[in-house]
């Protein structure tokens, strides 16, 4: 008898223990509601999400835009004997700008297809570039490294699919030459991201859910454009003829925001003193009012020389012409004196010879 009751009363001690815990985490789950979403007044998502007209508005222009498209795998059209073997390797399908001149918007003006999947460069980033890696109208470094980023990427994505298909060859062992130098390159990224999910049938989806993460990463290189020498926020949306209809695109023109806040780098201006005046002409009638370096370095240093050689001749002509006055002041000064000493002895000595003869 004492042990079943010492068992009931054990029983209801553990039992005031799990309550305990119970109120607690509740008092606390609803102690942070409270706090951060105003429980118990919380009204809970509206029936029909209220937009402001302006955002509905281009809300209704992103769903008419087109998709930018790229093909994944390549389509197998083999030209050689290695893409026969291996398939055609897949290639950035990068969108491409288009140049143009307007004699009222400049000479370094262009626009490309506007697309939903479009990616920009943060301003941030953009304006960093720029000042620190002097990449402004020439982008093809910035093309090539995206190209080389998108070879590695998607190499690497081809070492990840084939490492997990492993799986499924139970016969290959893939601790052994060659295929242990394929986990040594996979295996840091596999295990890092295992059981992130449930397992469905005792299957670890897990590193195909990465999988879909990596392609998305991969195939965004192909949507992503430079605005060099523009901030990606400079751009405007338009209508052009492409040849065949009208294409909504994003325009960039007028003079670039850092070309009027920062010095021009100075080989473009080189390039506009001696290989295309007309640029460096219609930047200074167009925008001569706000006072930017257009010329090259060596011009406006040349030209600051001149100036300053300049200003100190007609500082020392105002000083030789100041020193003339005042030496003709001086002798005029000297030559009125003597010649009043000289009337003040004549008048003197006429007067004492007239006494005298008197």
């Amino acid at each position: 008898m004492k042990l079943l009751s010492m068992n009931l009363d054990l029983d209801k001690i553990e039992t005031n223990i799990r309550l305990k815990i119970i109120e607690f985490f509740q008092f606390s789950i609803e102690k942070i509601a409270s706090i951060f979403f105003n429980y118990p007044e919380v009204k809970g998502m509206p029936a029909e999400l209220q937009v402001s007209e302006k955002k509905q508005e281009i809300l209704d222009y992103i769903s008419k835009l087109p998709v930018h498209m790229t093909v994944m795998p390549p389509v197998p059209r083999p030209q050689t004997f290695g893409q026969a073997l291996f398939g055609n390797v897949p290639k950035l399908a990068k969108i491409d700008r288009t140049y143009y001149f307007a004699p009222n918007e400049g000479y370094y003006n262009f626009y490309f297809p506007n697309f939903k999947n479009i990616y920009f460069l943060p301003n941030w980033l953009s304006k960093w570039i720029q000042l620190n890696f002097h990449i402004t109208t020439n982008i093809k470094p910035l093309i090539i490294f995206q190209e080389v980023i998108f070879v590695l990427l998607i190499s690497y994505y081809f070492l990840l699919e084939f490492r997990l298909k492993l799986f499924w060859f139970l016969t290959i062992n893939p601790y052994t030459r060659p295929f242990v130098y394929l986990l040594s390159f996979t295996d840091w990224l596999v295990d890092n991201t295992q059981g992130m999910f449930p397992t469905v049938l005792s299957i670890d989806y897990s590193p195909t859910l990465l999988m879909m993460v990596f392609g998305r990463v991969v195939d965004s290189l192909n949507h992503l454009v430079f605005t060099m020498p523009f901030l990606p926020c400079e751009g405007t949306i338009g209508q052009r003829f492409d040849g065949k209809r009208m294409i909504k695109v994003v325009v960039y023109r007028y003079l670039p925001h850092l070309w009027e806040h920062y010095p021009i780098p100075n080989d473009i201006r080189e390039y506009w003193y001696k290989d295309n005046p007309k640029i460096l002409k219609f930047m200074k009638k167009s925008y001569g009012h706000l006072e930017i370096d257009f010329e090259p370095n060596r011009i406006l240093k040349k030209m600051y020389d001149e100036q300053h050689i300049t200003k100190l001749i007609h500082e020392n002509i105002d000083n030789v012409n100041h020193l003339s006055t005042n030496i003709i002041s001086d002798n005029y000064l000297k030559y009125h004196h003597n010649l009043e000493n000289f009337a003040s002895n004549s008048i003197d000595i006429c007067s004492h010879i007239f006494h005298k003869i008197s």
